[in-house]
């Protein structure tokens, strides 16, 4: 990842603000959701610091760094995983979204 370790927080940060204000939960929740449903990490704890570890074990912590002007390989990564971002996301949020509303929420929360 090109991005300092400070400025993925700051993105997974946006990413969750952005993500309660696109399903009005808080955002408390926002984060635990971004972190089980995006990242597949247990909880936000343990995305931040999968984010500060030299570990890279997941390759989804790459989407920390995705943003308008990144590299055609993140969209790719998000592309290949958004069917199951989207089913977990649906199945976490309990709402009667419809998948297409699911996916335009993700694609917001990105800032994309």
């Amino acid at each position: 990842m090109s991005l300092s370790n400070d400025e993925l927080l700051s993105n997974i940060k946006r990413q969750a603000k952005r993500l309660s204000k696109n399903t009005n939960v808080p955002l408390r929740q926002a984060q635990s959701h971004l972190a089980m449903c995006v990242y597949q990490c247990d909880d936000w704890v343990h995305l931040r610091d999968s984010l500060n570890s030299d570990l890279f074990d997941n390759q989804l912590l790459l989407l920390a760094s995705l943003q308008p002007n990144s590299d055609i390989f993140l969209y790719k990564l998000l592309d290949a995983h958004m069917n199951n971002i989207v089913h977990n996301l649906h199945n976490t949020l309990n709402t009667n979204y419809v998948d297409g509303k699911i996916e335009d929420i993700i694609i917001k929360a990105f800032g994309i």
